[in-house]
């Protein structure tokens, strides 16, 4: 029998079925089964996991948020014609950065606009202002902002346009949404962002980042690996069902046993999971049979 979502949560009884293999009725199976799938992700890199993520980063941008699903990089980063990013380690890439600590100013009335209920995110007005994402602003003087304290140093997250930007302010939420204030006597300094022509980047904090800001516009292809959208009643197999069921089996009894508090049994088939998933990764290698490989000194 196909092996399907709906067969992995049927009940007791129900041949295919996690409750079956385990023998016990009483594990929460929707969650094994999710937790099953994270637990096979956290190993396999085959190739139904391999995708090319298009983006791109705007002038004066110096990262952008991961893609949903994303793993790990697997391959080169290049821009649109051809020019490659060397990847580096995160303290490498931020101690490429450098700053220009010399901006300083005031606002106009009431610059800053909060986000919505809940956000952190605050928009700020500031004429011809010259930040870059990821420049830091120290502000003066501004009243709170639907419930948000603007004075402090903040991080710019994003650059509108010319005169508009973002910035972050830690551990705080608006109240309301969308409410605009912060009085009269705001000023500022700010350490920003050089911008030029980036060459290096890292991950962290869930964005790809690099070494500085970019001049003008770049468009970035990059292979990665990605999970799969989880399996659902809605989207019942993949290639995990279809070519590895196997895996599944036995990452949902590691999953099950680990629900049990079964220490000996979650060792047991973590072991042999792992096992099986080298095997996959070297059968998945076997795809570069006959390729050019090149030689690369870090």
């Amino acid at each position: 029998m196909a092996m399907t979502y709906n067969s992995l949560v049927a009940p007791k009884g129900t041949a295919g079925s996690l409750l079956n293999w385990v023998g016990y009725s009483k594990v929460d199976v929707v969650t094994v089964v999710d937790e099953l799938q994270s637990l096979i992700y956290s190993m396999l890199r085959v190739r139904e996991m391999r995708r090319q993520w298009v983006f791109g980063i705007p002038a004066g941008g110096s990262k952008i948020a991961l893609p949903a699903r994303f793993l790990d990089p697997a391959g080169h980063l290049t821009d649109a014609v051809g020019t490659r990013y060397r990847h580096r380690t995160e303290s490498t890439v931020k101690d490429g950065r450098t700053y220009d600590t010399s901006l300083a100013g005031t606002f106009g009335a009431d610059p800053f606009t909060s986000g919505a209920a809940g956000s952190p995110i605050i928009t700020a007005v500031l004429a011809s202002h010259g930040l870059t994402q990821d420049s830091d602003i120290t502000i003066a003087g501004a009243t709170a902002v639907d419930g948000i304290t603007i004075n402090g140093t903040s991080l710019v997250t994003s650059i509108i346009d010319d005169d508009t930007f973002q910035f972050v302010v830690e551990d705080a939420a608006a109240t309301t949404g969308n409410i605009t204030g912060g009085g009269n006597a705001a000023s500022y300094t700010a350490n920003q962002l050089i911008s030029g022509q980036p060459i290096q980047w890292a991950v962290w904090d869930e964005f790809l980042q690099f070494d500085g800001a970019f001049d003008n516009a770049t468009q970035f292809r990059l292979l990665c690996y990605k999970s799969l959208p989880l399996l659902s009643a809605s989207n019942p197999t993949n290639f995990l069902t279809n070519r590895y069921p196997q895996l599944v089996r036995e990452a949902g009894m590691a999953a099950a046993a680990s629900f049990m508090k079964d220490d000996n049994e979650y060792q047991k088939h973590t072991t042999m999971l792992s096992q099986m998933i080298q095997s996959a990764n070297a059968e998945s290698d076997l795809g570069y049979q006959g390729a050019d490989l090149d030689t690369e000194t870090p």
